[in-house]
């Protein structure tokens, strides 16, 4: 079942949940419909020519979160799907309460695989690193060098030192055949 969303400028709140099927968002001119596997933004160009765009999930950088602060002091989070064009960025939430705004911040970025961004003042997006507590969670290096090719010896054998063979015994013998 998809949502359809209208977004009102004057009342300033939209909210699409993370884990709906899919979504139908209508914001001036642009239509959005979108799911975890991407997005399609249909807009009308200057000309009056209508134009539709697939976009992947892949082609979006990521989860993006910007803080606006109005003349009254009142400070507005809003999510969006960013891509490198701002006209494809695709608006999730516009909100005041930053529990909300970091739960869905989450959400989005998990379910599209998608990293979470942070937009600066000029829009420019820094990527968040993954924190639990005061721990920062990144992948594991390598322990130890693979060597893939047969001809080198292991590690542990490197260091151990060649044996000495002793004195050899010739064993000699003469093969026994029986008669009848």
């Amino acid at each position: 079942m998809a949502n359809i969303a209208e977004f009102d400028f004057d009342e300033g709140k939209l909210r699409l949940d993370p884990y709906q099927s899919s979504h139908q968002l209508h914001i001036g001119d642009k239509f959005y419909k979108l799911d975890t596997k991407g997005a399609v933004v249909r807009k009308t160009l200057s000309c009056g020519l209508p134009i539709s765009m697939a976009l992947p999930a892949r082609a979006f950088e990521g989860v993006a979160a910007r803080a606006i602060e109005d003349e009254n002091g009142k400070v507005m989070v809003s999510l969006e799907l960013r891509h490198r064009d701002p006209e494809l960025s695709v608006p999730l939430l516009f909100a005041n309460d930053m529990t909300d705004v970091a739960a869905d911040w989450h959400s989005w970025s998990r379910l599209m695989k998608l990293p979470m961004l942070i937009l600066d003042i000029a829009g420019n997006p820094t990527p968040v690193q993954r924190m639990l507590g005061q721990i920062m969670l990144e992948e594991p290096w390598e322990r130890r060098k693979r060597i893939t090719t047969p001809r080198y010896r292991p590690n542990f054998l490197r260091r151990r030192q060649q044996g000495v063979v002793s004195t050899v015994t010739k064993i000699s013998a003469s093969e026994i055949i029986a008669r009848r």
